[in-house]
Order: structure tokens, then sequence, then C-alpha cells
């Protein structure tokens, strides 16, 4: 499913190109969550950011955290589309201070490649950032596979993995892992 935040923003009669405030994030989530509920198992959701140049930390709070929640409670992946540079900044600030004040990372994989040549947003460590790096190439691939990659040891990167499946950016069908 695709989602476009302009689209959604417009039909609330919410001015765009920048969404801000925590009660436009409020407004734009209940949206929505109303458009996910037909959602299945296992889907990914795309969040397009087309025609949107800036998001700010409520609105991020408000809107993609909440969503990102609801992905591990509902079973579905989400990932970003057509974010502005400044919004992956504000997005990543949010994760990382999300991360260091909850005690729990957060991290979204994007559709393309962004700053520094990553296809995620969030404090991921280099361990895992090579894993998840591998799997956008190599899709449907087992963990010794990724054992074999990144050389490391299988215990510490079958840890990686489930920290990465536990963040929702990493899927294991069949046996196999795929980036999301």
């Amino acid at each position: 499913m695709i989602i476009s935040v302009e689209k959604t923003a417009k039909e609330l009669k919410v001015k765009t190109p920048d969404l801000i405030t925590r009660p436009v994030g409020r407004l734009m989530y209940s949206s929505t969550v109303d458009k996910l509920a037909v959602i299945g198992a296992g889907e990914v959701v795309i969040l397009d950011f087309a025609g949107i140049k800036v998001i700010d930390s409520s609105f991020i709070d408000e809107y993609v955290v909440r969503l990102i929640h609801d992905s591990c409670k509902r079973d579905f992946y989400l990932k970003l589309r057509n974010i502005s540079a400044i919004s992956e900044i504000n997005i990543d600030s949010v994760f990382n201070s999300y991360s260091n004040y909850k005690d729990r990372r957060i991290v979204i994989t994007r559709e393309d490649i962004g700053r520094n040549n990553r296809f995620y947003i969030g404090p991921l460590s280099e361990n895992e950032s090579d894993i998840l790096d591998y799997l956008r190439i190599n899709q449907g691939t087992t963990l010794d596979d990724i054992v074999n990659f990144t050389g490391a040891d299988s215990l510490k990167v079958k840890k990686s993995v489930e920290e990465l499946m536990f963040m929702r950016v990493l899927k294991k069908n069949n046996g196999e892992f795929t980036a999301v």
C-alpha cells in the first residue's frame, strides 16, 4: 500500500508543503490509521512524502513514530519515499533522541538512497548497517550467507539480525531474510 502524505494532508485541509506541529501530526495519524484498516499481516506500507518539503520533530513524533509503534503491534512494515533532505535530518534527530531517551532504537527504511549513502534513517551499528546494505542487494539470504559476508561471529550476527527484525527493517520468510 502506498499512502500519499500530501494527498492525505489536502483531504484534511492541512496546508502543505510543510507539515508541522503535534495537532497536525495527530490529525494525519488518525487519517492514516483509518487507511491501514485494510492491510494484511506482513504488508509493506510506503509513506510517500512527494510534495512535502519539511516535517518538524513534533509532527514526526505524532505521525511517523506512532506508525512505527503500530507496525510492531499489527505486523506490517513501513518504508519512506520522497523524503526531503531537511525532513531526513529531522527524522534522524528525532529517532536518535528517542533512542537515547527511551533506551529503544527506532529505524525506518527508505526506497531511495539518502544522506551518507544510507537506505535507512535512524541509529544502527556498523554491523547492522552492513547487514541491511547486504540484504538490499541480496534479497532472500540465509543467516549463514550473512555470517559469511560479515565475517563476524555467528552469535553476533544472529543478535544483529534479530534486532533488525525487532526494529521492523528486516523480515524473514521461509528461512530467508530480506530488507524491507
